[in-house]
């Protein structure tokens, strides 16, 4: 198995599995992620979007260890998917679109901040080869820890005040013609909703769009029950 040749768009049907994505949201997603949790034991070795998560979520204690190499194998293959899949000169000159990386939930100054978004931005920007705008313009306080880990999950409105945005890099004064935000997997669109919510704090009338690695998957409890019949 390979991960998906395509992108997909967040429809009525995967829209039920994440609540807190804003009912007017529209965004794709490249593959489906599960959680270890659900996967029998498999864990990584479950699906290609687990692999893949598994190497581009490697924490930044892991540097300079024999598995960091992974890491950056995977922000690379990431960014050249979404070079490919995107048709970026149409955005650029059309639509004039600026990229914002959802931010880790660390503060910028703790050792353990992961700029893997926007590593992958950076990437993908030169594998399309065009001067596309990246403004890394949003942050976390660490108030709230990531939420897979910690088991507590922020509300929107939590994540909402968290978040601080930086003029010098958002650039108000130059609004774009539209925003596509980068994360790395969908949950429960917490995140998308309060970095979007900001967003239009700042740009009221741009358009807004989210491009997602993967999203989160469960498995059918049922599903062996329904082949039995």
């Amino acid at each position: 198995m390979t991960m998906p040749d395509r992108l997909t768009v967040i429809g009525p049907d995967e829209r039920t599995a994440h609540f807190h994505l804003p009912v007017d949201a529209v965004a794709w997603f490249w593959g489906e992620y599960t959680p270890y949790e659900h996967t029998a034991g498999q864990n990584w070795n479950y699906s290609p979007t687990n692999r893949l998560m598994s190497n581009f979520k490697k924490k930044m204690n892991h540097r300079g260890r024999a598995d960091w190499p992974y890491k950056a194998a995977a922000i690379n293959q990431v960014a050249l998917a979404f070079a490919r899949l995107y048709a970026w000169p149409v955005m650029h000159q059309d639509h004039r679109i600026a990229l914002v990386p959802i931010p880790p939930s660390k503060a910028r100054t703790d050792p353990m901040y992961d700029p893997r978004m926007l590593e992958m931005l950076t990437r993908m920007v030169a594998h399309a080869g065009l001067s596309l705008d990246i403004r890394d313009c949003l942050s976390f306080s660490g108030q709230y820890g990531a939420s897979h880990l910690n088991g507590v999950r922020a509300t929107p409105d939590q994540l909402y005040a968290d978040l601080t945005f930086d003029p010098a890099v958002g650039r108000p004064q130059q609004p774009p013609g539209s925003i596509m935000v980068f994360d790395d997997v969908l949950t429960a669109g917490s995140h998308y909703a309060a970095v979007s919510r900001k967003l239009r704090d700042v740009f009221p009338n741009i358009p807004i769009y989210g491009s997602f690695i993967a999203r989160r998957v469960m498995p059918n409890p049922f599903a062996e029950i329904a082949n039995d019949f």
